[in-house]
C-alpha cells in the first residue's frame, strides 16, 4: 500500500470518525432542546425556615441556542424574561411568545430565583443537572430560600452569579434583578452597578 493511499484512508477515516464520535454527545443534548412551548411557568417563593411567602423576589427565565456554524456551534443568550413574587410568594410567567417563535436548537429554560438576603435557586455552586424547568410547568412548584445571616456568607453568595450571566444588556431586560443585586450589594457595603455608559 503506498504512502499516498494510506493518507487519503487515514483522512478519510477521521473526517468521518468525527462526527460518528461525536453523535452520542449530540443526541444527549437533544432532549435538551425544546420541542413546543412549555409554559406557562408558575410557582410559589418562601422562607425555607419560617414557611412564609416571599413577595418581591426576582424570577429570571433564561433561554439559549445553539447557532451552528460549518465545523462548529456556539451557545449564545436567546430570551430572557422577568416577573416578581407578588404578596403571597405566587409568581406566574407566559413565555409563549419566546417558545413559539424559538429557533431551532433553542434549549429549554434555566430558571434562577433571587431575593436580598436568601439564598438564591438553584444554589450556583451545586447547579442541578438537566432540565429544571419542567417543575415550573402546569400547577407549579413551591421554592424555598434560605435565609444567609451572616454577612460573609451574603457576600460570598453574591459573588457567585451576577446579572450578566442572563442577558448582555442586563439593565434593559431585567431591571428588576439588577434592582435586587444593588440593594444586596449595598445592604453588605458594597458599590451598587451602574449603567455603562
Amino acid at each position: 500500500m503506498s504512502a499516498w493511499f494510506r493518507v487519503v484512508v487515514l483522512c478519510c477515516a477521521l473526517v468521518m470518525g468525527g462526527p460518528l464520535a461525536a453523535w452520542p454527545q449530540e443526541a444527549e443534548r437533544w432532549d435538551r432542546y425544546l420541542d413546543r412551548p412549555r409554559g406557562p411557568y408558575r410557582g410559589q417563593v418562601i422562607d425555607a425556615e419560617t414557611k412564609a411567602p416571599l413577595a418581591g423576589a426576582v424570577v429570571v427565565v433564561h433561554w439559549r441556542r445553539d447557532r451552528v456554524y460549518p465545523f462548529h456551534s456556539v451557545s449564545e443568550n436567546y430570551a430572557v424574561r422577568e416577573t416578581v413574587t407578588d404578596s403571597g410568594g405566587h409568581f406566574f410567567l407566559d413565555a409563549r411568545d419566546v417558545e413559539e417563535g424559538a429557533p431551532r436548537r433553542t434549549y429549554h429554560p434555566e430558571f434562577f430565583i433571587f431575593q436580598p438576603g436568601y439564598g438564591a435557586y438553584p444554589k450556583r455552586h451545586v447547579a442541578p443537572r438537566g432540565f429544571t424547568g419542567g417543575i415550573f410547568e402546569g400547577p407549579g412548584t413551591v421554592v424555598e430560600l434560605p435565609r444567609l445571616v451572616d454577612p460573609e456568607d451574603r457576600r460570598k453568595h453574591l459573588f457567585l452569579f451576577g446579572h450578566g450571566d442572563f442577558s448582555d444588556r442586563p439593565f434593559k431586560d431585567l431591571p428588576e434583578l439588577v434592582r435586587r443585586i444593588n440593594a444586596e450589594r449595598i445592604a453588605i457595603g458594597l458599590e451598587p452597578h451602574t449603567q455603562p455608559e
